[in-house]
């Protein structure tokens, strides 16, 4: 069994270059191509996104979990495997043909048509990625090695081809370019470990928790993906382009946290697969206790850097994605919560029609915000709406763990934390204050605040990820 602490870290490599290599190129692409082509770059990319649900439904989740059941059985293996990957050919070419008509049927589209027809190749080439194989191989090494060659090589293109505000294709070019290179290594590397046949003699369960799963997720779009498809229907491109500048932010930020979980679902699948409760509790007890010493400082220097940070990143005109990102701070961690308690816990003990129950909750809210806030306030009604519908995920999704494991949401402990935390905003309006350098006051605000945690966490409030180093949160 590949070790946690090794995992993670590939995994991390992995989870973050999905945004640093695009996010080393997005503060050059922002400023030759301007805000509103970067809006409609992602307004494209929000409704590419959402037939990329269609297409994978819930393979990302359930893929793992099948595969990481019987990865020491090869017939079995065999077997799963190509029952997952016909599955989900059904679903990829259903939506590709769904998506080529709304193309050429939707009004709204009709500007966008040439970057939807390069979504299209997007689409097809994200279906062959299956990494979901290889993570439930817990093979993390080679996604992070393949991954860092394609992110290169895509960073360098950027670089030499896009030069002015009309390279606006060519930029999504080589962003689905990205996609395909890794599709295709992935599936001729994939032959290495299991042989596919086509098949339409699929398992009933692996159909059911399929599209539970996607179900779940399509549900989870209807307020992450369909805010900005709903903000560019409802308002332009313009304050697309301000509020997914603040969501990439804040995403980026946020990779590092969503490696952990992925690499900590196949091992508390195991514990909970062999009865092993106290594993699986104490496993999501680290992972909370990492997720406050990560997430409350993040969003007490986040917020008074707001500016800064949008600047640094995309430059002048992008001052209006300000607001967008000081309101999702909070998202930090509702969405790390989230991923502790869906994810890592319900998720492998199997509670799928739980988690779709969740989902269509969290995407009722959604909708109603959306409807009501996107409406009047634009770019940050959507903030809003993420807000709400990740705090009724977080909310319903913990009644559903105290149900079953006992776990509670450790009110004192997140207070406590907050608390202790809280000279952090301080210490960034000083800093800022006597500093007139945005990129030296980051960076020293940075630097402080790194002791700071350290400190407070190991000796104030002896956070056991801290005071106990000597058993390693990842073993």
């Amino acid at each position: 069994m590949q070790s946690l602490k090794k995992n993670f870290i590939y995994n991390a490599i992995l989870t973050m270059s999905g945004y640093i290599f695009p996010l080393m190129v997005y503060p050059y692409v922002s400023r030759v191509l301007g805000v509103a082509n970067i809006g409609a770059c992602n307004f494209v990319d929000s409704i590419v996104e959402y037939f990329t649900i269609l297409s994978m439904m819930g393979m990302n989740t359930i893929g793992i979990r099948e595969i990481a059941k019987c990865k020491n059985d090869q017939q079995k293996l065999d077997n799963v495997f190509s029952q997952l990957f016909s599955l989900n050919t059904l679903t990829t070419i259903t939506a590709i043909i769904i998506l080529i008509i709304a193309t050429n049927i939707v009004p709204k589209f009709a500007p966008y048509k040439d970057l939807l027809y390069i979504g299209v190749g997007k689409l097809f080439f994200n279906y062959m990625l299956i990494n979901w194989f290889f993570q439930g191989l817990e093979n993390f090494k080679y996604i992070a090695a393949r991954t860092i060659f394609v992110k290169i090589l895509f960073v360098i293109s950027v670089f030499l081809f896009v030069k002015t505000e009309t390279d606006v294709k060519l930029y999504y070019f080589l962003v689905a370019l990205t996609w395909a290179g890794n599709g295709i290594i992935n599936f001729i590397y994939a032959k290495k470990y299991v042989s596919f046949n086509f098949t339409l003699k699929i398992n009933k369960a692996i159909i059911g928790s399929f599209f539970i799963l996607g179900v779940y997720w399509f549900m989870n779009s209807m307020y992450t993906t369909l805010n900005v498809a709903f903000l560019g229907f409802a308002t332009n491109d313009i304050e697309v382009g301000y509020y997914t500048t603040a969501n990439k932010l804040l995403t980026v930020i946020m990779t590092m946290f969503t490696a952990l979980t992925s690499v900590m679902v196949p091992r508390v699948s195991v514990a909970l697969k062999s009865n092993d409760n106290s594993e699986a509790k104490a496993l999501i007890r680290k992972a909370i206790n990492a997720l406050m010493l990560f997430a409350i400082p993040l969003i007490f220097f986040v917020f008074p850097f707001s500016q800064e940070l949008i600047y640094l990143m995309s430059g002048k005109g992008y001052e209006g994605a300000t607001t967008p990102l000081q309101i999702m701070t909070p998202l930090f961690f509702l969405v790390g919560y989230d991923q502790i308690i869906v994810l890592q816990t319900l998720l492998p003990m199997g509670k799928d029609k739980d988690i779709l129950r969740n989902s269509i909750l969290a995407a009722s809210v959604g909708i109603i915000s959306n409807i009501f806030l996107t409406l009047n306030f634009g770019k940050n009604g959507s903030a809003i709406v993420l807000i709400l519908a990740e705090l009724s995920v977080l909310l319903s999704s913990q009644f559903c763990v105290t149900k079953y494991l006992g776990l509670k949401i450790p009110f004192k402990l997140i207070i406590k934390h907050i608390i202790g935390f809280s000279p952090i905003i301080i210490i960034c309006y000083v800093i800022k204050y006597f500093i007139n350098s945005y990129v030296i006051s980051l960076i020293v605000s940075a630097s402080i605040i790194c002791c700071y945690i350290f400190l407070a966490g190991r000796f104030i409030l002896k956070n056991s990820i801290l005071t106990n180093l000597k058993t390693p949160l990842f073993k």
